[in-house]
């Protein structure tokens, strides 16, 4: 919009019209002139009438000025207000222009100095900042427009500094989007900021545009320069936010979050890698897999936090016991794993009782005033003369680490030749079997009743995986849960195992309900659900009548994902238990905040009831009575002979299951 223009041509039309309005006015003069030299009896009456006329066109001429005036001031006002179409277009266009892909956020700095090379266009700003808050100091990425002077960037920095980041510990990086020279322009600084992800800790800041002018910047101008800072702030901030989140999750891809060891993925692969090295180059390097002795007890006793206090006390032993371009990682719970790097095996049995020794004289203090003590049980073993193959190494090693254990833990154990063939032919005979139960869908649901304990009637069955082999021999889930784990092969025993449940139960149409056990696994795999909810759908049962159980620990370790679940479960009309309840620390606290129906008592407690043990029964009455209060049934498992039913029953547990009242059968009762 040209406003000078507009300003013009109001004041021609308004011009002219005074101009006719001015010749009227003649007109009239003259008229009351020639009545005055009049004669007529009437002349009075048109004196009057002139008057009257004289009158509004005064009033019109007026109103002309003034609207002129008016009109002129508008066009002003509206100068000022108005953004140029040109530069909305500009803008707008640029706006279309931005995706934010992988390699935009991974080379933010690249994106933004290209969006800036086009926000020039739309007004010619010389600097643009975006401050980054890190950990303990503020990191400042100044755009700059020109090839400025040192001294100016000085005087630019010294500015930021005082005005916005007083106190804080800065750390400056220049980039330069143009390298062209700046042309007259004075270094008053004059500055705009906007505020971006403020709530988000280490991810938020600040950005800005500065101008160097002579005068301070009109609305119009600040009016332009918050919009390209509205822009900047979803991109530079956003894509800046987004790339720190996509390196950590790079980083915790590989790295377990707890102690900034290796996990298992990333540890495989580089034990991959080693081998094919030690290959190539014709060296030996060794393993050495280590179990802590006891930490269950840790954890039950202590909490999860002193747990993982103990834990990250361990990784920084294991790693201040290595040396560099040697290897340390969290592949479990508990369990770690050093590859050292072109060692022979005498040397790392050095360094395993090296390390277990250093364990053995760890001391962890408490909240209590008491003291931790941490052993370890440790396998080790030697590339080639273990296994030629990461599967083959890990499988050794593994075993080792359980010789260790039978041996009374705190042991470093090394495998004899006759125990490296028992366990390859083991292992060998394991898979194979696993893989043909698999192919065959031998795997088979057993039930366990689970008996109302008012009434003594059977309320649900839970149900159990067992293999039954093609010579009709079962075998418990014992036998092949740990390699299944491993493989990863779980989730298509689940499959198997809960189709067979479901198509039984829908065929028996019994009243009781089912309830299925999950893996950790299932709960985030959206192609594991939607196989249960057609299963589900094509065996027409009540969605009421099946009861999914996780246990405790899985629960806490993904707290998120499980609540996910939880809530998709509640929605469908499907009920939940917590399985081993009793045996973490937050246990009351999600109880509060879910929407759990069952509550299976963790059975190391319903084991040690009895009329003269207090602090169990104290313990599991206190279970009760919160279920109560939040209206969660409670199920006591482990009910081994009368005198606990007893006791269960009196302290008011709703539900019982354990081989006193029913042993899994492949049947129903």
């Amino acid at each position: 919009m040209n406003f000078e223009n507009l300003r013009k041509e109001i004041a021609l039309k308004s011009g002219i019209i005074m101009e006719n309005l001015l010749r009227y006015d003649s007109l009239i003069q003259g008229m009351r002139e020639e009545l005055k030299k009049s004669e007529k009896k009437d002349a009075p009456f048109y004196d009057t009438l002139l008057q009257k006329i004289q009158t509004v066109f005064n009033e019109n001429l007026k109103l002309v000025k003034n609207g002129s005036i008016e009109a002129i001031d508008l066009i002003s006002i509206l100068e000022r207000e108005v953004i140029d179409k040109s530069l909305l277009q500009k803008e707008t266009k640029i706006l279309k222009g931005i995706v934010l892909t992988r390699e935009n956020i991974t080379d933010w700095k690249g994106y933004t100095v290209k969006l800036l090379s086009q926000m020039i266009d739309v007004y010619p700003f010389d600097i643009f900042f975006i401050s980054i808050n890190e950990m303990s100091f503020k990191r400042i990425y100044l755009f700059y427009s020109f090839l400025f002077e040192e001294d100016i960037r000085s005087k630019i920095k010294e500015y930021l500094k005082n005005e916005l980041f007083a106190g804080d510990k800065i750390d400056f990086e220049e980039i330069f989007i143009s390298r062209k020279k700046p042309s007259g322009k004075t270094d008053k600084l004059y500055l705009k900021t906007s505020h971006f992800l403020p709530d988000s800790q280490n991810v938020g800041g600040i950005i800005g545009i500065a101008v160097l002018s002579k005068t301070r910047l009109p609305k119009k101008e600040l009016d332009v320069v918050q919009s390209i800072l509205s822009i900047m702030s979803l991109v530079a901030g956003s894509s800046r936010a987004l790339s720190k989140a996509l390196s950590e999750l790079e980083y915790f891809a590989g790295h377990d979050p707890l102690t900034d060891l290796y996990n298992r993925r990333i540890f495989e692969d580089l034990l991959r890698y080693e081998v094919s090295r030690a290959k190539r180059k014709g060296y030996r390097f060794s393993l050495i897999l280590i179990d802590l002795d006891n930490f269950k007890y840790v954890n039950d006793t202590y909490g999860h936090n002193i747990g993982d206090a103990v834990l990250k006390s361990v990784a920084d032993q294991l790693e201040a016991s290595i040396r560099d371009g040697d290897v340390v990682a969290r592949i479990g719970g508990d369990e770690f794993v050093i590859l050292l790097s072109e060692t022979p095996l005498s040397d790392a049995v050095k360094v395993a009782e090296r390390i277990r020794r250093n364990l053995e004289k760890n001391r962890i203090c408490v909240f209590d005033g008491s003291v931790i003590s941490i052993s370890a049980s440790l396998g080790v073993v030697e590339y080639p003369t273990h296994g030629s193959s990461k599967e083959e190494l890990m499988m050794i090693v593994d075993n080792a680490l359980y010789r260790a254990k039978d041996l009374g833990k705190n042991k470093v154990y090394v495998p004899t030749k006759e125990e490296i063939k028992q366990t390859i032919k083991e292992k060998r005979k394991e898979f194979y079997i696993l893989q043909e139960a698999l192919d065959q869908s031998l795997f088979i649901p057993y039930y366990q009743p689970i008996f109302d304990l008012k009434n003594g009637k059977i309320h649900a069955y839970e149900v159990l995986a067992r293999l039954k082999d093609p010579s009709g021999e079962v075998i418990s889930a014992y036998r092949f849960i740990t390699l299944a784990e491993k493989l990863g092969k779980i989730k298509d025993i689940d499959r198997i195992v809960i189709k067979k449940a479901l198509m039984k139960k829908a065929s028996s149409k019994a009243g009781f309900k089912i309830f299925l056990n999950l893996s950790a696994k299932d709960i985030s795999d959206d192609s594991f659900w939607n196989y249960i909810f057609s299963v589900v759908k094509k065996t027409g049962l009540k969605p009421e009548d099946i009861v999914f159980e996780i246990t405790e620990r899985e629960a806490i370790k993904g707290i998120g994902e499980f609540q996910t679940l939880l809530s998709k479960l509640k929605t469908r009309g499907y009920r939940f238990a917590i399985d081993d309840f009793g045996s973490g620390y937050s246990s009351f606290y999600y109880l509060k905040h879910l929407p759990i129906d069952y509550v299976k008592i963790d059975g190391e407690f319903i084991r040690e009831l009895s009329s003269k043990d207090h602090k169990s029964t104290a313990f599991v009455e206190s279970i009760v009575l919160l279920c109560k209060r939040l209206k969660i049934k409670t199920v006591a498992e482990f009910i081994e002979n009368e005198d606990i039913l007893k006791i269960v029953k009196s302290i008011g547990i709703d539900y019982g299951q354990g081989y006193f009242l029913g042993i899994p059968s492949e049947d129903y009762l």
